[in-house]
């Protein structure tokens, strides 16, 4: 049930609400338009001071940012500066610029500006943007997410900025943060409200990630993609989002993304535009051009797709691609099971970067919140083990073959897939070596118990690493100890056949990368079974580098993020760790938080994954790892972590990996 208005709050909604009754629907602005404006009084005013943000977090914006000089005496309340963000993008540079006064409380540094103004009720300057959301006709009044006023302020200043605008009753505010969210059932009753899910499901282009790219526009079914054969020189439009999708020039969704998603990743490391548009599938744009080569561009705020030129195409595909072949280093002689506890990651070379990164984690200690929550005991199988099995099962000899007859004449797609298939058959009709698997057996019983299930799980040389992700390219299996020795075999050679993979192998020579030395180690580790929550999250802000913040993604149960499945949305937060008191900002909220009464352990929120705290302990870990990798990595690199949120609401780091940004 909403809160009811304090009497002080009736009596400011009706005191302030006449503002706009004798207002002048006529422009103001004439053909020069000024560094600012005190009144927007027609459409082509809001489009002479409004600019389309390429950082904004939605596509088919609008955004003007707007001031109110409460200490300006030439109006009770204040005086309302309306300016475009394209020519000062912060309201500190134009309040610098303008208001600086003798008889009022000075501008002051940035840092004194941002926590009077931000953060402090008795402020000079009430602050925001006004947002037209073009797809939905939306046009709301935005705070920052660290803005934290009183109820009585917001709605002082929203009505004073909304009395300054010919658009009347279209206003609305939308709280960006959790802190401004549990403002609306104070306020919701004296201006209009409406919250992210509004704004969202309104939408119908998504960027995911920008750029040009060229290739031949082929229209393809998701659950027919395993079938289709894509080339590096394919641009495809799906009719949902697949779980993983071969190397191309360009993909083109009908439904939005998860943006944490192994595809969205994929398309990142590889360079290629990465776009959703709802109803993509009969975009006639789209559909003229099916079967050309096509130019498409994915630009911030809308994309433009047009016949391609076949020289600049082959410019571009030459350029995705390595200059020279590129030949990963390992370390292939230890035949010992590692404590993954005690490697860090230079002990990559013998145990591949997932492992190893791992080991890093184990390391890692954030302040007040003590050492990260990682899966237990973790172990690794070293590259020795897997070379040992090519050699026994004959799949090397395979493989040798394979090469050199692809040196001397390309196969088909379906020849390939076939041969790469019986390599895979190889590796995995083979028996594992029984002396490995007599001490796996062992040592698994000893560190978790015979009834643990464990997870199997990739840890190549050419995957998570700082030049080449792999994402979803390998295949992870399970088995538990009490099932035998047997069991813990097949799972080890899974993923060990999964170097072999069709798409990990086409991808791996799209960019010259010698197969030959590529080596496949295994973590292991006790599988996380009734999870509450999973999720991801980015160590840099995918919007805007000039808002600091991590981007974290949650969904509920073990409906994936990295790969989902359906029209499931997941929670979308930025969380920014520079505030004085850190603030998330809500993007979207996970569309299965509906269904939560199904869940048999009572749910703390009522719309969100994760609680305010919980939220605060995984910004602390993030910003220990983050803080970590960039010792090992360098400022050109964030960091993609897989959290999952635990029975019993605890929260465990999964892995993490770098993730080139500059």
């Amino acid at each position: 049930m909403s809160a009811q208005p304090t009497p002080q709050l009736v009596l400011l909604a009706a005191l302030v609400a006449g503002l706009g009754a004798c207002a002048d629907d006529a422009c103001e602005l004439g053909a020069d338009v000024p560094a600012y404006a005190h009144r927007l009084g027609c459409p082509a005013d809001r489009k002479a001071l409004g600019a389309e943000e390429d950082d904004n977090v939605f596509a088919h914006t609008t955004t003007i940012n707007v001031l109110v000089d409460r200490e300006d005496p030439a109006a009770d309340g204040g005086v309302v500066y309306f300016f475009d963000p394209d020519v000062y993008f912060l309201h500190y540079d134009f309040a610098r610029e303008f208001l600086e006064h003798p008889d009022r409380t000075p501008v002051g540094s940035l840092t004194e500006f941002n926590l009077l103004n931000y953060r402090r009720e008795e402020r000079r300057f009430f602050l925001g943007k006004l947002v037209h959301y073009r797809d939905s006709d939306l046009v709301t009044f935005e705070l920052a997410a660290g803005d934290r006023p009183s109820a009585a302020l917001l709605v002082e200043g929203f009505r004073r900025i909304a009395a300054a605008t010919d658009l009347g009753a279209r206003l609305s505010y939308r709280p960006t943060s959790n802190s401004q969210v549990a403002l609306v059932a104070e306020v919701e009753a004296l201006i209009p409200t409406v919250d992210a899910e509004a704004v969202y499901s309104g939408q119908q282009y998504q960027a995911l990630n920008r750029g040009v790219g060229f290739g031949t526009l082929r229209f393809v079914r998701t659950d027919a993609l395993a079938a289709a054969a894509l080339s590096p020189t394919d641009l495809v439009v799906l009719d949902r989002v697949p779980n993983d999708v071969a190397m191309v020039s360009g993909i083109v969704t009908a439904e939005f993304q998860t943006p944490l998603a192994h595809v969205g990743i994929l398309a990142r490391t590889r360079g290629t535009p990465n776009m959703a548009l709802r109803d993509a599938w009969d975009d006639p744009r789209l559909r003229a051009l099916e079967g050309e080569l096509v130019r498409l561009e994915v630009g911030p705020q809308d994309f433009t797709v047009e016949v391609g030129d076949p020289v600049a195409a082959q410019a571009y595909w030459d350029g995705l691609r390595p200059a020279a072949p590129q030949v990963p280093v390992h370390d292939s002689t230890p035949r010992v099971l590692f404590d993954v506890g005690q490697l860090g990651v230079d002990a990559s070379i013998r145990i591949g970067a997932k492992a190893a990164h791992l080991g890093e984690l184990t390391r890692v200690a954030a302040p007040g919140l003590g050492p990260l929550p990682t899966p237990a005991a973790p172990l690794a199988i070293p590259f020795g083990y897997y070379v040992d099995h090519l050699a026994s099962s004959g799949a090397g000899a395979m493989i040798e073959a394979l090469l050199t007859e692809l040196a001397a004449t390309p196969l088909p797609p379906a020849a390939l897939a076939q041969r790469l298939f019986a390599i895979r058959w190889a590796i995995y009709r083979a028996p594992v070596a029984p002396a490995l698997l007599d001490e796996l057996l062992a040592l698994a019983a000893t560190r978790w118990g015979d009834a643990t299930p464990l997870r199997f799980r990739s840890s190549t040389n050419v995957e998570d690493v700082a030049e080449f992700t792999g994402a979803g390219l390998y295949t992870s299996a399970g088995a538990t100890p009490a099932d035998g020795a047997a069991a813990l075999g097949r799972a080890l050679k899974v993923v060990w056949a999964s170097v072999w993979n069709h798409q990990g192998f086409v991808e791996r020579e799209f960019y010259r990368i010698d197969h030959r030395e590529v080596r496949m180690a295994v973590l292991v580790h006790p599988a996380q079974v009734d999870e509450l929550a999973n999720g991801v999250a980015l160590t840099i802000n995918e919007f805007s580098a000039l808002r600091p913040a991590y981007y974290v993604n949650a969904q509920l149960g073990e409906v994936s993020v990295t790969n989902p499945t359906g029209d499931a949305v997941p929670e979308q937060l930025l969380y920014y760790p520079y505030y004085e008191t850190p603030e998330y900002e809500v993007i979207t909220r996970s569309s299965l938080m509906a269904h939560r009464s199904d869940w048999t352990e009572a749910w703390p929120t009522t719309d969100a994954v994760l609680t305010d705290a919980e939220a605060a302990t995984l910004g602390g870990y993030l910003t220990a790892i983050a803080g970590r990798f960039r010792t090992l990595y360098g400022s050109a690199y964030a960091v993609d972590v897989e959290w999952k949120l635990m029975p019993g609401r605890t929260l465990l780091i999964k892995q993490a990996r770098p993730l080139r940004v500059e």
